[in-house]
C-alpha cells in the first residue's frame, strides 16, 4: 500500500476551512462575552509567491527519480478576518483563502508539471504589529500531466491518476510594509498523491522555500485582543458510537476490492473550548486479509480489536481527531502492534454525525474508511 499518511493535512485543512465558515455554532455563554464590534467585514488580499524546492526520497524505490529541484509559481485570494468572533474562534486573526499554483518538478519527461487549486485556513499571530507570523494549511485538486505508464513512463512511481490531491503546510514570517502592503517570506511543505485510488502511489514531498508580496484590495484593522476563559458549561463528555466501511484494494490483484467493515465506540472527554481527550475501542474485519491469509494456506482469525486514546480538535460542529491505535486482538499480527487514525467528522445537532478516517501504520497508510454514528452526552 502506497504512503497516503500526509492525507491527514488535507482532512485538517478542510476541517478548518469549512468549520471555521460554520463559526456562528459558538456557545452561547461565548457569543455573549463577546463585545460588540464594527471591525466585520474582512480585509480582502491578493499575493503573488515563488517557491523553490527539493523532492523528498521517502522510499528506495524513488532515490534516482528524486534527484530535482522542483519549483513553481502561484496567485492567492483571501479573505482575513478582524472581528472579535473570528479572533476568539482560534485565539488568532485567521485568513481564508485560495491558491491556484504551478509546479515544475523538474524532470519533465518523468514528472511533468502540476496544476492545482488549494483551499486553505491562516491564522495570523500578532496580526496588529507590523511583524507576525502565520501557519498554513490547505487541501484541493491537482491535474497532473506526466503520470504513470508502464510502457511509456514506469519510472514515475510517485502518482498514477491525472486527478491527484495537493496537500500544503507552511509557517511564513509577514512584515507589513504599509496598509496595503505585506511582504512574506518562509518554509512549505508540500504533497501531491492520489489517496490511494490507483497504484502506484508513493506520493510526492517537496518542501521549498516561499517568497511573496500581497496587496490588500480592502484593508482592514486588527485590533490586539483578549482571549475569553471557557466556562464550566463547555466542559462537556460525549459518548460515540459509529459503524465504518470501505473497499479496500486485493494484494494479488490491485485492480479489484473487497469489503472491509467495523465498528468503534469511545468517549470524548473535552478540558478546553477546542480540544478534547478521548478513548475507546474498534473492531475491524478486512476481507483481503482473509482472501490473503486464504492464499497462504493459514487459518488465523482475519478481525482485529483495539484500544484507542487521542485528541480531538472541536471547530464548530466539525471535529478533527487523532488517535493512536494499540491491537488487542490481531491473530494474523499486523505491520505494527500500533497505528495510528485521523479522521473529519460533521456532528449535526441530532446527535448525528459522519465523516471520514485514515489508519495508517507508521508513514505506510492502511485503509480510508467512511463512517457514521450516534453521539451521546
Amino acid at each position: 500500500m502506497a504512503d497516503r499518511m500526509r492525507f491527514k493535512f488535507i482532512l485538517i485543512a478542510i476541517n478548518w476551512l469549512i468549520a471555521f465558515l460554520a463559526a456562528p455554532h459558538l456557545s452561547s455563554a461565548t457569543a455573549a462575552a463577546l463585545p460588540t464590534d464594527t471591525t466585520s467585514r474582512p480585509a480582502i488580499n491578493l499575493g503573488v509567491y515563488g517557491h523553490y524546492g527539493f523532492i523528498i526520497p521517502h522510499s528506495q524505490d524513488i532515490r534516482d527519480i528524486a534527484d530535482s529541484n522542483p519549483w513553481g509559481v502561484s496567485a492567492d485570494l483571501s479573505l482575513h478576518y478582524s472581528d472579535s468572533a473570528a479572533w476568539q474562534y482560534l485565539q488568532a486573526y485567521p485568513r481564508l483563502g485560495a491558491r491556484f499554483a504551478y509546479y515544475n518538478f523538474d524532470k519533465p519527461d518523468v514528472l511533468g508539471n502540476a496544476y492545482a487549486i488549494i483551499l486553505y485556513v491562516e491564522p495570523f499571530l500578532s496580526a496588529h504589529k507590523k511583524f507576525s507570523l502565520s501557519f498554513r494549511l490547505g487541501g484541493g485538486l491537482a491535474y497532473m500531466n506526466k503520470v504513470f505508464h508502464p510502457i511509456s513512463n514506469p519510472d514515475n512511481l510517485f502518482y498514477s491518476t491525472k486527478i491527484s490531491f495537493p496537500l500544503m503546510a507552511n509557517l511564513m514570517a509577514n512584515y507589513r510594509l504599509n496598509d496595503y502592503l505585506l511582504l512574506r517570506a518562509g518554509a512549505t511543505y508540500k504533497h501531491i498523491s492520489n489517496g490511494g485510488i490507483r497504484q502506484p502511489n508513493k506520493g510526492i514531498n517537496f518542501p521549498s522555500a516561499s517568497l511573496g508580496i500581497d496587496y490588500a484590495i480592502r484593508p482592514a484593522h486588527f485590533p490586539q485582543r483578549q482571549p475569553i476563559k471557557m466556562t464550566n458549561g463547555e466542559r462537556k463528555r460525549y459518548y460515540l458510537l459509529a459503524i465504518l466501511g470501505t473497499m479496500k484494494d486485493r494484494k494479488d490483484i490491485p485492480s479489484d476490492k473487497l469489503p472491509l467493515v467495523g465498528a468503534t465506540a469511545y468517549a470524548s472527554q473535552k478540558f478546553g473550548r477546542l480540544s478534547a481527550f478521548t478513548a475507546g475501542v474498534e473492531w475491524v474485519a478486512d476481507y483481503t486479509l482473509k482472501e490473503d491469509l486464504e492464499d497462504r494456506g493459514r487459518n488465523e482469525d482475519f478481525q482485529r480489536g483495539a484500544l484507542l486514546a487521542g485528541h480531538e480538535l472541536y471547530i464548530g460542529r466539525f471535529r478533527f481527531s487523532q488517535q493512536l491505535g494499540v491491537y488487542v486482538y490481531s491473530p494474523a499480527k499486523a505491520r505494527d502492534p500500533v497505528y495510528q487514525r485521523y479522521g473529519l467528522e460533521y456532528h449535526t445537532a441530532k446527535k448525528v454525525y459522519w465523516g471520514i478516517n485514515l489508519k495508517a501504520h507508521r508513514h505506510v497508510a492502511d485503509f480510508l474508511d467512511v463512517r457514521a454514528g450516534l453521539r451521546l452526552k
